[in-house]
């Protein structure tokens, strides 16, 4: 996935710290794939923010994640002498949920697994969840799948027979405020360890629906847009396991937000943005200073804003400046600054500070001259004496 997104124009940036700790402003995409930690009540309301408020796109790769499956995958380990068991699925499902909450978006407990074809793409759908929350007049396909979890196959009856195959919604698109927001139930198809079949035609479209708002007339089509919000019962959502301590192999359980030295200068070891930190904030020479303790209701200038317009132009050309970061699996999207502003960004500074190096150096060898003829002029008049 990594040299797909390089070859077709990215560039990849990593943010290992929280989602507070960079500026959605300077961004395009979010993409999270298969993550598997909790986060941080800051994270989900700065999140929501920068969506419906600020703009940024948002894509989301989740996993399988089911309790009984997991507490079926108990095996005692001989070399340990001592039980393993998984703390987590595929991907945290219940924190996506809870991250995706304030979007009226959540995934289910099934594990799918078949074959399905869209816009002419044969794909695998390899242990991959169901979409059970959607809002209206968004668009989501379905297909047929059979589901493997343990819940799932203790109701199917006819399992090697492939009629026990139902619709289940795996893909969903949606614009929410100034954002777009994308979410697919599977993520193996872009770990090229484990893929059976590459999904990298759909990932492109899927940024080019939440980077620059091209829609795919496939992907869009009428057919699949909700007239109606899906909605499931709690009941029907994954929930956490009671019987692990995840705090024991969480960052955010039982730790202090902060951010760390892989985010931008003035944010290290802070909270991040649109949070309440004390001190003052920190700025590099060259970068313009960033208000920290802004609220995240406050109202945000965008009349200088760095993101990109959407032209006819630039519309056929929208693989060219573009910036992708990634955290551990997690992506961020951003534009390549104008020409103009890269330009006085990176030569600027450095030119005026050479200027005046050059002004200060030239002020102190005129002085040095004027002192040595002092002192020549001093030394004629005493010889003459």
């Amino acid at each position: 996935m990594f040299n797909m997104l390089r070859d077709a124009g990215y560039y990849i940036e990593t943010l290992g710290s929280p989602l507070t700790c960079f500026d959605a402003s300077q961004y395009g995409t979010l993409l999270m794939v298969d993550l598997e930690d909790e986060y941080f009540q800051e994270e989900i309301e700065k999140l929501r923010d920068d969506v419906i408020n600020t703009g940024l796109g948002l894509a989301v790769f989740a996993e399988w994640y089911n309790v009984d499956t997991m507490v079926k995958m108990r095996f005692f380990d001989d070399n340990t002498r001592s039980w393993w068991t998984p703390v987590t699925g595929g991907a945290n499902i219940p924190a996506l949920n809870d991250l995706l909450a304030p979007f009226g978006i959540a995934f289910g407990d099934k594990i799918l697994n078949g074959d399905f074809s869209i816009d002419d793409e044969q794909s695998r759908y390899a242990s991959g969840t169901d979409i059970v929350r959607f809002p209206r007049g968004g668009y989501v396909h379905s297909f047929p799948f059979l589901d493997s979890s343990e819940s799932g196959a203790t109701q199917n009856l006819l399992l090697n027979s492939g009629m026990n195959k139902v619709d289940s919604p795996i893909l969903g698109l949606l614009e929410v405020g100034e954002g777009r927001i994308a979410v697919y139930g599977d993520s193996n198809c872009l770990d090229s360890s484990h893929m059976v079949t590459n999904c990298y035609r759909l990932l492109r479209k899927i940024l080019d629906f939440t980077g620059s708002n091209i829609k795919d007339p496939v992907l869009f089509s009428k057919s699949v847009k909700q007239d109606m919000p899906l909605y499931e019962d709690d009941n029907h959502l994954s929930s956490r396991r009671t019987d692990v301590n995840f705090s024991m192999y969480s960052a955010v359980l039982g730790k202090d937000l902060i951010c760390r030295t892989d985010s931008r200068f003035e944010v290290w070891g802070t909270k991040g943005y649109n949070l309440h930190i004390r001190g003052r904030n920190r700025k590099l020479p060259g970068y313009d200073v960033i208000d920290l303790g802004r609220g995240l209701n406050s109202t945000i200038d965008t009349s200088n804003s760095r993101r990109p317009k959407f032209t006819e132009k630039n519309k056929g050309d929208y693989f060219g400046n573009r910036y992708l970061g990634e955290t551990d699996k997690t992506y961020l999207l951003f534009w390549q600054l104008d020409v103009p502003e890269l330009v006085a960004s990176q030569w600027l500074v450095p030119a005026v500070i050479a200027i005046t190096g050059f002004v200060l150096f030239f002020s102190i060898w005129r002085i040095r001259q004027k002192r040595r003829r002092r002192r020549r002029s001093m030394s004629g008049r005493l010889a003459n004496l």
